[in-house]
């Protein structure tokens, strides 16, 4: 199997059909679809089991937090790639095409994210996101600031299982953390595609932690330059 799509859930009802139906619906078909539902106690499941397809691989147990969710997808993933994928944000339909040709098309590189539309809760676009394209200048830009958007990422399952997945020490910047291990040893890119549209909400992580999420950053940049 080429590759192994990994999304976890907890209480995401509110988004969740269009999440998946994204990706059930991609151009490119050879993949697994791993989705763990993480002790929702919304309607999640019920969502999931509505949208019976031969691809998907439910694991529903307790709350373990996005970390553990994650470790364990990527554990139980089949395909020589790994995408991710959160509940709330919907992969355009030609996202995991684009992105496995490059790395069929490009064997020195390890990790490639994309580019994103901003979408509010109603779905209606508030903007672009653009990261840095090139391996130079996506290394360059890492000591600044995440050069990727963790939904849109696709990368090689061997080397991130040989670095033992995301580090539990960095909750907030668990994505960060990871792609300095991996970038430390493999090139890295972004395709200058709008692949994902990713929704911002009021209660996203993002804003709630924005001084957690810097300071652990600060601190992943630190150990990439000292360690």
């Amino acid at each position: 199997m080429k590759l192994s799509v990994v999304m976890s859930v907890y209480n995401g009802e509110r988004f969740l059909r269009e999440a998946l139906e994204s990706i059930l619906s991609q151009t490119f078909a050879d993949f697994e679809f791993i989705i763990i539902n993480d002790g929702s106690k919304d309607g999640s499941l019920g969502i999931i089991k509505k949208h019976p397809d031969p691809r998907m691989k439910v694991i529903s147990r307790e709350n373990r937090g996005l970390i553990y969710s994650l470790n364990e997808g990527i554990g139980s993933a089949q395909g020589e790639y790994i995408a991710r994928m959160d509940a709330d944000d919907i992969s355009l339909p030609n996202r995991l095409e684009e992105q496995v040709r490059f790395l069929d098309d490009h064997p020195d590189v390890w990790l490639c994210g994309s580019w994103a539309e901003l979408i509010d809760e109603k779905g209606e676009k508030q903007g672009e996101l653009k990261t840095p394209i090139g391996v130079r200048n996506v290394k360059k830009s890492f000591f600044w600031h995440n050069p990727f958007i963790h939904p849109s990422v696709i990368f090689r399952k061997k080397a991130v299982r040989e670095l033992g997945g995301y580090n539990p020490k960095f909750r907030h910047v668990e994505d960060y953390e990871l792609w300095s291990r991996l970038m430390k040893r493999h090139p890295a890119d972004n395709l200058p595609l709008f692949l994902i549209q990713y929704r911002i909400l009021p209660q996203s992580v993002t804003r709630q932690f924005n001084f957690r999420m810097r300071w652990g950053g600060l601190k992943v940049r630190l150990k990439y330059l000292f360690s």
